[in-house]
């Protein structure tokens, strides 16, 4: 369980809505055959946990504090060393066996029963998470059928028999009286807390937890059976195929880092970047994107006892939730906000790439770092997202102007809301995005240029594609790459990855500013993400057509769609493929570029969404409004001071 929370946080600190596309997982996922009566029992399990579980757990978190927590299941993991011992045993894994009763007599000595993870913390002896289900796996016992039990949640046939067994296996099963009956269950409630933040991201990103939920726990399966979860295997894991994206158009970079000197140049046209990152050392245009993921302030943490404790006082905290009504009948749509005790404070909009949700981990940290500043914020959701979506009537996000129509709406509406409720005059408004977020924001600041509005006063856009069909060509091209070079277990063993980098932070070289992905890691989780962003979108519209729609039907066409699908199925009955081009084009907005002074763009000379032609016309319309940094990529620069430091000057309220 503890490896499925970490991947589940970390893909969340990556900003990224992830689960992938059949495509990707292989024979990880098994057929489920059982989906309705399954689904029916998931969509219970989610009820039961918001009436009962949660609140036990809320309980809980606020009685003890986190260290205490983390300290008793320590020590419960710690006392089921039997089942580790046999399930070893039974696998003849005796570098297991070896490593797992140094690990024991360690912690239950030094580490006083278990309590402290000496082994780790002095001799750097990682866990080996061994089970009895591991065992079973080694004596050829087939996986059977997948179900979701009442309360118990994801299980297969196989999985049944090992929890058995390791209850079988565990000394204190075998100690009866009501004293350790209490004690059992508040080590069970102790251990189960750390589930709720999963179900919060789960319900909160994505528009079929129950699709997810299953591909999350067959994956956490995978990483066990096949011991990707220790680093001496993952070590020895080598890809030899790249994933490369070639520009038609060869950058060249030429000169040491210093900003006089770096200089890019391509068909007699001279690019520089404003601000130079030392020490960046890029790998690639998407491995440098991945970077992003270390993008983080202080309190920004958010383990499970941060979201359950009544204690906690970090900054997500103070994030609260409402909604507005952007179309009648229709959801209404949340969004979060944080206000500052002044009335008069000023505000800040974010806007979050494409396909992120309100729980962006991103547009969190931005709107710590506009708090701190002395703004209040508003946080809402992508356009290209299925609350966006669900909000509207026949709504299929892609053509800019229409999408445009209910930003403005849906801002406004917040704008309203907020004025209201709380009394409050927003006398200087600045909007903040992302990605495709900053791309829409710019055409917002064009059509409010245009109709000589004032709603907002000040737009930064960071990392906007130039023209949207020509970034999303270029996903569709990450897309058919991973496609074609895909390895059988390549999920497990990045999702493992992830999951170290996220546990032990030493697999994370901040000093040198890497990841440890290869390129072709890289390639397939940008591929994965990109595309599970695309499947949640496709799979709402159709559901919402459809109700009654089969869904490993709807899945199995998914799986098979790029965005240049859904462009030709969504988008393009209405304009052709040149009129998407040129309206999705910041070129339709260059009057406002050149005559207003109300913006500022951050870009990446190398990101992979753009070419270098791209940028130099964004240049010309946008003069010293846009700052280049050297290295980056695709938004990979936002955690360094650099861009820290350069943003909050241009916050600062006058």
């Amino acid at each position: 369980m503890k490896k499925f929370i970490s991947f589940i946080l970390l893909f969340q600190i990556l900003f990224f809505n992830c689960a992938g596309a059949n495509t990707y997982w292989g024979d990880i996922v098994p057929y489920d055959k059982h989906e309705k009566m399954n689904r029916k029992i998931f969509n219970l399990n989610l009820k039961m946990n918001k009436i009962i579980v949660k609140n036990v757990h809320i309980i809980w978190a606020t009685m003890f504090p986190n260290f205490i927590i983390d300290s008793l299941n320590r020590a419960y993991t710690n006392l089921e060393y039997p089942k580790r011992l046999i399930s070893c045993l039974l696998q003849r894994d005796f570098h297991a066996l070896k490593h797992e009763t140094k690990r024991f007599i360690i912690n239950t000595t030094l580490g006083l029963a278990g309590i402290i993870d000496s082994a780790y913390a002095i001799f750097h002896l990682e866990p080996y998470d061994e089970d009895m289900e591991q065992a079973l796996t080694k004596c050829k016992m087939k996986q059977g059928d997948y179900f979701v039990l009442p309360f118990v949640s994801s299980v297969t046939i196989r999985d049944v028999f090992g929890r058995i067994l390791d209850f079988i296996l565990t000394p204190s099963t075998y100690i009866s009286s009501p004293i350790a009956a209490a004690i059992k269950l508040g080590l069970l409630i102790n251990r189960t807390t750390q589930i709720q933040p999963v179900v919060k991201i789960i319900e909160s990103n994505f528009t079929d937890p129950y699709d997810i939920a299953k591909k999350m726990y067959m994956l956490n399966k995978q990483i066990k059976l096949k011991n990707y979860d220790r680093s001496n295997v993952l070590s020895e894991i080598k890809f030899d195929d790249e994933i490369e994206l070639v520009n038609k158009e060869k950058l060249e970079v030429k000169g040491k880092l210093k900003n006089e000197n770096l200089i890019v140049n391509e068909n007699n046209f001279t690019l520089t970047p404003d601000i130079v990152l030392n020490n960046y050392n890029p790998k690639s245009p998407l491995a440098d994107s991945l970077r992003t993921a270390l993008f983080d302030l202080k309190d920004m943490k958010n383990p499970f006892w941060a979201e359950l404790s009544l204690w906690n006082r970090d900054f997500n905290k103070k994030l609260k939730t409402a909604c507005v009504e952007i179309s009648k009948g229709r959801e209404k749509y949340k969004f979060k906000y944080v206000l500052q005790k002044d009335k008069h404070s000023p505000l800040v909009i974010i806007f979050p790439s494409i396909g992120e949700g309100i729980a962006s981990a991103h547009s969190a940290n931005i709107a710590k770092l506009f708090y701190e500043e002395g703004y209040s914020a508003i946080i809402l959701g992508s356009h290209f997202h299925h609350e966006f979506v669900k909000s509207l009537d026949n709504h299929y996000p892609g053509v800019i102007n229409d999408d445009i129509k209910h930003i403005n709406k849906l801002v406004n509406g917040a704008i309203s809301y907020l004025s209201d409720k709380y009394n409050r005059v927003f006398l200087k408004r600045t909007a903040i995005a992302t990605s495709l977020g900053a791309h829409a924001i710019l055409f917002l600041a064009s059509k409010q240029w245009e109709d000589n509005a004032n709603n907002i006063d000040k737009f930064i856009a960071i990392c906007p594609p130039y023209e949207l069909t020509y970034a999303m060509d270029r996903v569709d091209e990450v897309l058919k790459k991973a496609n074609n070079l895909q390895h059988p277990d390549a999920l497990a063993i990045i999702a493992s990855k992830l999951i170290s980098a996220y546990k032990y932070p030493q697999y994370v070289i901040k000093n040198l500013d890497s990841l440890p992905f290869s390129n072709y890691e890289a390639g397939l989780i940008n591929a994965y993400i990109f595309h599970q962003k695309l499947s949640d979108l496709i799979f709402n519209i159709e559901t919402e057509k459809n109700p009654d729609i089969d869904k490993k039907e709807l899945y199995e066409a998914i799986d098979n769609t790029n965005y240049n699908d859904y462009k030709n199925k969504y988008l393009c009955v209405n304009y052709t493929n040149d009129e998407l081009k040129n309206m999705t084009s910041l070129s339709a907005v260059s009057n406002y570029l050149i005559n207003s002074d109300n913006y500022k763009i951050f870009h990446s000379i190398d990101d992979y969404l753009v070419n270098q032609n791209q940028l130099k016309e964004l240049k010309s319309y946008a003069g010293d409004k846009l700052t280049l940094f050297s290295n980056g990529s695709h938004l990979g620069f936002l955690y360094r001071d650099e861009f820290i430091e350069v943003l909050r000057n241009e916050i600062k309220p006058d």
